[in-house]
């Protein structure tokens, strides 16, 4: 309601956050988790008539005089400061990952044996900078080989699904999220990697004719999926009939300590000690 009041009355954006800085990193399947205290924010324009508003606000709360903070923000070039967030780094010793910024033509370039994958932060999740993200890319970057196939299930910005590309594999990129689709298309075509990619939502991956999906079956050499244990666990029947016998699976979006049980669903593999940064585990399984 508070939201929705806001919106009507001009606001440009509306974000809610924890006022206790309480984290969420995984909620239990179909569960849709409470703070326990929020703080709201919402940004308007300049002009904006604030005793108005605080009429508005009354509807929420009408002690909101105790509660509500207005402050001035100065303006800011945005993309500039997008670019702080972007990640200037080596994989697996020949993959660099950079910001678009560095590349004047959008064509990924190869020189002295060094490959170039251009990205910058988005709407859609990998950027680069989250160990999750990074750990699948600098496995992905050590052991792929040309001609190989590979599934980016979760492919969010299209990261992984690209660096595999410019390595010479052939890639599926499959995500819940629309956006992301859109994200890892456009990525790749900035990389030059377009037609190396096929990008579905889910839906389309789940409606496609059996005949389709049954070639799909024992014919992938590495399937990465960085999303979460729940779904890492709920998917692991679907991800092992995927893979081509001696198939590697690398998976994180785990917590360290969800590392054990993400690895019982998945008796038929053989997993390697985990990989650690932070407070989270990659893990990689092979097929036997």
């Amino acid at each position: 309601m508070a939201e929705e009041l806001l919106l009507q009355a001009g606001a440009s954006a509306v974000t809610l956050e924890s006022l206790a800085d309480e984290v969420v990193l995984e909620p239990d399947p179909g569960a849709v988790p409470l703070w326990s205290s929020i703080r709201l924010k919402a940004l308007f324009p300049l002009d904006t008539d604030v005793p108005s508003l605080r009429k508005v606000l009354t509807q929420i709360d009408p002690n909101i005089h105790q509660h509500l903070e207005v402050d001035f923000i100065g303006e800011e070039d945005w993309q500039l400061r997008m670019l702080n967030h972007a990640v200037n780094a080596q994989f697996g010793g020949r993959l660099w990952l950079q910001p678009k910024s560095l590349e004047g033509n959008g064509l990924a370039r190869l020189d002295n044996d060094q490959i170039y994958l251009f990205l910058e932060p988005g709407l859609a999740f990998g950027s680069g900078s989250h160990p999750t993200t990074r750990m699948c890319l600098e496995w992905i970057a050590s052991h792929l080989k040309p001609g190989q196939r590979v599934m980016d299930f979760g492919c969010g910005s299209g990261i992984l699904a690209i660096g595999a590309a410019l390595l010479g594999g052939d890639v599926v990129a499959v995500d819940h999220d629309d956006q992301a689709v859109l994200a890892t298309d456009e990525n790749a075509q900035f990389n030059n990697v377009g037609d190396k990619i096929a990008a579905l939502s889910l839906r389309q991956w789940q409606q496609q004719p059996k005949s389709k999906r049954a070639e799909y079956l024992g014919s992938f050499d590495l399937l990465a999926a960085n999303i979460l244990a729940a779904p890492l666990i709920s998917l692991a029947d679907e991800f092992v009939s995927l893979l081509a016998p001696k198939g590697h699976l690398v998976l994180s979006g785990v917590l360290a300590e969800q590392a054990d049980e993400v690895m019982a669903a998945y008796p038929s593999m053989q997993f390697a000690e985990p990989i650690i940064e932070e407070q989270w585990a990659c893990l990689v399984g092979t097929l036997f």
